[in-house]
């Protein structure tokens, strides 16, 4: 270091008290109450660290609680939907075995099975049903097999062996199809 920089840093140095002004300057007793507020200060400032802590974990808990119950009651009010189809399919087993007429039989089963599907879209879950010769989407579709077609195009969906669902943009289930492709030319 330069002088004038030496001299400029060590006048910005406040001096440390001599050992006999220490003495004389402060009062032990002045030192203590100093010492005492500090120590109340501390105490206060850590006692209201504990209770933030305190309130943080009781927020965690409460909205893990909250989570959970709404979870149920989701589960619980999309449930609750299919009782009646339950019902019903009980009803119809029951029938089964002395049914006279098994086309009527038949029809009711299939009103059943209407009344699942309208279950289903009263939860705001549509079907992914794509048509054959759709071509494979594997954002919606997941391919089961692929099946060489000299009639079909490369891609191309053959048929649905189950269809998919989706709630509004989120596929629930693919649609699981099969998949025509090109035989593979043998130009040798």
């Amino acid at each position: 270091m330069t002088d004038t920089r030496k001299q400029a840093h060590d006048e910005s140095m406040p001096e440390p008290p001599a050992a006999g002004d220490a003495e004389s300057s402060a009062d032990p007793e002045a030192l203590r109450a100093e010492l005492e507020q500090a120590r109340a200060q501390a105490d206060e400032y850590l006692d209201g660290w504990k209770r933030t802590q305190a309130e943080l974990v009781n927020y965690r808990k409460r909205v893990e609680r909250d989570a959970a119950e709404a979870r149920i009651s989701a589960a619980g009010q999309a449930s609750a939907r299919w009782f009646a189809v339950l019902d019903d399919f009980e009803r119809a087993l029951k029938e089964r075995s002395t049914a006279q007429n098994l086309a009527q039989w038949a029809d009711g089963v299939e009103l059943i099975y209407r009344k699942g599907v309208a279950a289903i879209e009263a939860e705001g879950i549509t079907p992914i049903e794509p048509a054959p010769g759709t071509v494979f989407d594997p954002n919606v579709h997941e391919a089961l097999s692929r099946e060489m077609c000299a009639d079909r195009g490369d891609g191309e969906i053959l048929e649905v062996v189950h269809r998919g669902y989706r709630m509004g943009e989120r596929v629930l289930r693919p649609a699981q199809v099969r998949v025509a492709c090109k035989p593979e030319s043998n130009s040798q």
